[in-house]
């Protein structure tokens, strides 16, 4: 097996490691969500606050991005793109061409690792004590993701864009 093919399969074992972490994440959000939700419910039983549900309701949908995310990111693929699947890279079997899938692919791994960043950041948009800006970051993340899961064909906009293609 070459250098490349074997690099290739270390990010695809990296990139399923990732998914497995954003699951673990989302079921964590979710229970905390519900957790949140129940003491919001006990409280306002006892007495009428002034507490938002907004926070856990968020937490809620974060963690459920993160259980269903590869569909997720399909979604949004398509969504923008126009096509679920990423444009095949035809370069050489030899030389430094034969590393392009390989970077192809650690990119993509960046590209997820920055979806799952976002969703994050989004999950603690609206809490109580939050740093304005947090929901602008959480989508900045979230859109490079998706432009780095499909990067050859940013790659190609970027192109057309310049004049270079």
């Amino acid at each position: 097996m070459s250098e490349a093919a074997l690099l290739e399969n270390n990010f695809q074992l990296i990139a399923e490691i990732l998914q497995a972490v954003a699951v673990l994440m989302g079921v964590g959000m979710v229970l905390a969500a519900l957790f949140q939700l129940k003491k919001h419910a006990e409280s306002r039983g006892m007495m009428g606050g002034q507490a938002s549900m907004a926070g856990p309701m968020m937490l809620l949908v974060s963690g459920a991005m993160l259980l269903v995310l590869p569909d997720f990111i399909t979604t949004a693929v398509l969504a923008f793109w126009g096509q679920s699947s990423d444009q095949a890279y035809n370069g050489g079997p030899t030389g430094y061409q034969s590393l392009v899938p390989a970077i192809l692919m650690f990119v993509r791994v960046i590209g997820v690792g920055s979806f799952i960043r976002g969703v994050v950041l989004l999950s603690r948009s609206s809490g109580q004590q939050t740093q304005p800006g947090t929901l602008g970051k959480a989508m900045i993340h979230m859109f490079a993701g998706i432009l780095c899961v499909h990067i050859t064909g940013t790659i190609s906009l970027i192109g057309s864009i310049l004049g270079l293609a």
